[in-house]
């Protein structure tokens, strides 16, 4: 019998990052397996075959960007499908594009496992009808969306959230982190302005001045941040331009900054649990237009932008939406969090309290699993 061959698709540098991993705990459980699709350099090097040239991390407008790209992959998945040459359909987030690739799979009788959905939870509930035609099972990340999703009919199993494994596996360096903190000092904030262009372009300048006004209150503060190496020319151009004292630094990973800071200043996403994961307090920002902060209130279905009050299920880290820029009430929560040492406190403990049996790793695995019982048998 031939290996089977799982096709697999994601659109950016962290769907890129846990579909690698999913597939290595995939080839453990069943050596011989054959990957087609579409994904980056990391699953590339744990044995992809690309469909087509390797992708940037795309999402909002650079989609539109993109149309005749995404056209032409889907007819090559079509094609794939038609010819019978794919066992089972793997997407990984990305939902806008991933959903019609999971239409075309059920139509042509592919079962479809899908690993990290589109949180539905923070908004497009619409979405569950989708997921509960055009799928056969979904790979949960957060223990709170099991209930959601058995409520509106769809096959889904929490296995847990893929970011613990790459922790687990590659820990920060104790010796970054004790240079970090030499250099830097005490009081040191870890600043993490977003892994997309037009985010650190609307955050930069927000932090530059968060900056100006927090080290007018604490002299000692200072300010490093990271960013992903494509991004690093263009962070650094802006915060010379803004005139702003912040260390843009090479070869140091999230975790490393985070382990390192004193408090962290982030913009929402998957980065505030990398944060959380090594305790470390944070104020949680998003600059946005007012025209997508209005449609946004309409659609969201938790009042929290940041995973970590998510899990809470209250606001553990001070966060705000900005549809208009306020240094003003980042360098008051900044301050608030280096100066107030039983604040500080609290909010280390309440972020424990959040992660207490969901840092557990193991995901990729139990997802690599639930995924290989839908392959069809001889």
């Amino acid at each position: 019998m031939p290996p089977a061959r799982i096709l697999l698709s994601v659109g950016d540098d962290s769907g890129d990052l846990h579909a690698a991993n999913l597939m290595r705990a995939m080839q453990d459980l069943e050596p011989g397996l054959e990957f087609i699709g579409f994904g980056m350099e990391r699953m590339v090097r744990a044995g992809l075959e690309p469909l087509d040239a390797a992708q940037d991390s795309v999402m909002w407008f650079g989609n539109l960007l993109r149309v005749g790209r995404f056209r032409r992959r889907l007819a090559m998945c079509r094609a794939a499908f038609a010819r019978g040459e794919v066992d089972l359909f793997v997407p990984v987030d990305f939902g806008g594009f991933n959903l019609y690739v999971c239409r075309a799979a059920a139509r042509a009788g592919v079962p479809v496992f899908y690993y990290i959905p589109p949180q539905v939870w923070a908004h497009g509930l619409y979405r569950l009808k989708k997921l509960r035609k055009w799928t056969d099972r979904v790979g949960l990340i957060y223990p709170f969306e099991a209930d959601l999703y058995a409520t509106h009919g769809v096959a889904a199993e929490y296995v847990g959230h893929p970011l613990f494994d790459a922790i687990e596996r590659d820990p920060p360096s104790e010796e970054v982190v004790a240079g970090l903190r030499e250099r830097f000092g005490g009081d040191l904030v870890g600043i993490f302005p977003g892994s997309r262009r037009h985010e650190v372009r609307a955050h930069v300048p927000l932090i530059a001045e968060c900056r100006r006004r927090v080290q007018r209150e604490a002299e000692g503060a200072r300010f490093a941040m990271v960013c992903p190496p494509g991004l690093r020319a263009e962070v650094g151009e802006l915060v010379g331009a803004a005139g702003a004292d912040v260390a843009v630094l090479e070869d140091v990973r999230p975790v490393e900054l985070a382990r390192a800071a004193r408090v962290c200043l982030t913009k929402s996403g998957t980065i505030t649990l990398e944060i959380a994961s090594q305790r470390t307090p944070m104020v949680i920002f998003y600059r946005t237009s007012p025209f997508f902060y209005f449609l946004a209130k309409g659609l969201t279905s938790t009042p929290h932008i940041g995973l970590i009050n998510v899990l809470a299920d209250r606001e553990i880290c001070p966060e705000r939406a900005m549809p208009r820029p306020d240094a003003g009430w980042l360098a008051t929560q900044v301050l608030r969090l280096l100066r107030d040492g039983e604040a500080r406190e609290a909010c280390r403990r309440d972020i424990e309290e959040a992660l207490d049996g969901f840092a557990e790793p193991g995901a990729s695995e139990r997802a690599a699993r639930s995924a290989l019982a839908l392959i069809p048998t001889a």
